[in-house]
């Protein structure tokens, strides 16, 4: 996280401090949050999140302290190829792959389904690997004059 332009932040607050592991809690909201009509259309689209992110810094954090998130822009677009391109690059691939051998609409959009499926599986079960190069880091919130 050397390159502070190039990261995505987030704020959030410190919920547990566990050596260089801290676990910061993040609200998550749709993109209605600030629409004036929010009341109105979807009555609950906030969550909270527990993202933990590495102590690169080695500053002391206390629980309850809010902070800002760092993710680096190229894992970030790393995260959005591995769970949205490549999943619609698979689909794509066997739908008209299957269907070019066989003519059959419905056993190709099948087919398609159960492959993308799988390499949500493969994803899940190499998850360790996966989170190893996207990793967060953490910063003292900047106070603003």
């Amino acid at each position: 996280m050397n390159n502070e332009e190039n990261n995505i932040c987030r704020e959030g607050i410190v919920r547990a401090v566990n050596g260089d592991d801290i676990s910061v809690e993040i609200i998550v909201s749709s993109a209605c949050s600030g629409c004036h009509a929010k009341s109105i259309c979807i009555p609950s689209d906030r969550r909270q999140e527990i993202i933990t992110a590495k102590n690169t810094r080695q500053e002391e954090y206390q629980i309850g302290e809010t902070v800002e998130l760092l993710l680096e822009t190229s894992a970030g677009n790393k995260a959005v190829i591995l769970a949205y391109v490549l999943p619609l690059v698979v689909l794509l691939v066997l739908l008209f792959s299957c269907y070019a051998l066989t003519h059959k609409e419905l056993l190709s959009v099948g087919i398609g389904v159960l492959g993308v499926v799988l390499y949500y599986l493969v994803l899940k079960s190499a998850g360790k690997s996966v989170e190893k190069g996207i990793t967060f880091g953490i910063r003292k919130k900047k106070l603003v004059n």
